[in-house]
């Protein structure tokens, strides 16, 4: 097992498991659930959500530019999967309640990412002073 010591690598463990937790549901109560007329939104929303953990990796194993460039990639996946989510609501493909345990869940995952992404940013920002003064 691999120890982290920074907050933001432990950040990452948690935000690992919220995403697992989203993309189990997902699966289980939407994706099954999506008739196979649906199928292109079907493949779509398994893929971002599977790229999303690939990203989130990328994210806990980097470092500076690098890093913010996986988060930010990590919010446009998850703004994709907030879209496909809205096509599924549109089409009533899925009962409502499901998909606001899904949106409720994504909702999470989005604030801990944003989270990380300021705090990134704000430790960019002091590493840039301190080397200024």
């Amino acid at each position: 097992m691999i120890k982290k010591e920074k907050e933001t690598d432990n950040q990452g463990f948690t935000l690992y498991n919220k995403i697992r937790d989203f993309n189990f549901y997902v699966r289980v109560n939407i994706v099954n659930s999506i008739p196979s007329v649906y199928r292109d939104i079907r493949i779509h929303l398994l893929d971002e959500c599977y790229n999303s953990v690939s990203l989130l990796f990328g994210a806990v194993y980097n470092k500076g530019n690098i890093r913010l460039k996986y988060l930010n990639d990590l919010r446009i996946k998850i703004s994709l999967i907030d879209l496909l989510i809205s096509e599924i609501q549109e089409y009533k493909i899925v009962k409502v309640k499901t998909l606001n345990v899904a949106i409720s869940k994504l909702a999470t995952i989005k604030n801990m990412v944003y989270g990380w992404v300021i705090n990134e940013e704000k430790s960019k920002m002091n590493s840039l002073t301190f080397t200024l003064d």
